[in-house]
């Protein structure tokens, strides 16, 4: 079955984001990893089983971090979103794929957020707040985030007023 993508990408610049944060990530379970590894050895406490543990652990980790990695730009092309008349529509999933719709009328508030990565390559991450959950569009320009805010809070007056 082929299934149906939805119209806006994110900008291709995301994908240094999402390759940062993975890295970082990748960093801190290896620093946290290596710092009890040490203590377990300076304590004299490194058995056969906690080597093999760690073993284990540090495994994993460059496993995940590979897949997360490399898989980036795959992943890519499953992030999507669409503003229809009445709703939202978040697209996400690069195995297992969902599409969620979010109608004006249950949106509670948007925000902006930016943090350090995003900041680095001119983005913003919108999150739009519902009763339920949050649902978030990371990576988009700083104008196209703003533009997209002010579009939904015109839609959720629009739907408040309608009485839906």
């Amino acid at each position: 079955m082929n299934y149906p993508l939805l119209e806006n990408k994110l900008p291709e610049s995301v994908k240094k984001v999402w390759k940062k944060s993975s890295l970082l990530t990748f960093l801190l379970f290896v620093l946290s990893g290596a710092i009890a590894y040490g203590i377990f050895t300076y304590f004299s406490m490194m058995n056969s089983s906690l080597q093999f543990a760690a073993t284990l652990y540090f495994s994993i980790t460059l496993i995940l971090f590979a897949l997360n990695f490399f898989l980036i730009s795959y992943r890519y092309n499953y992030f999507r979103y669409e503003i229809s008349t009445k709703e939202i529509i978040f697209q996400k999933g690069f195995i297992f794929r969902s599409i969620t719709y979010v109608p004006f009328s249950r949106i509670q508030h948007i925000e902006t957020e930016q943090g350090p990565f995003l900041r680095q390559e001119g983005l913003m991450e919108l999150i739009i707040h519902t009763a339920a959950t949050n649902h978030h569009i990371a990576g988009l320009s700083i104008e196209e985030a703003q533009m997209i805010r002010q579009k939904l809070v015109v839609k959720v007056e629009e739907s408040m007023e309608d009485g839906e």
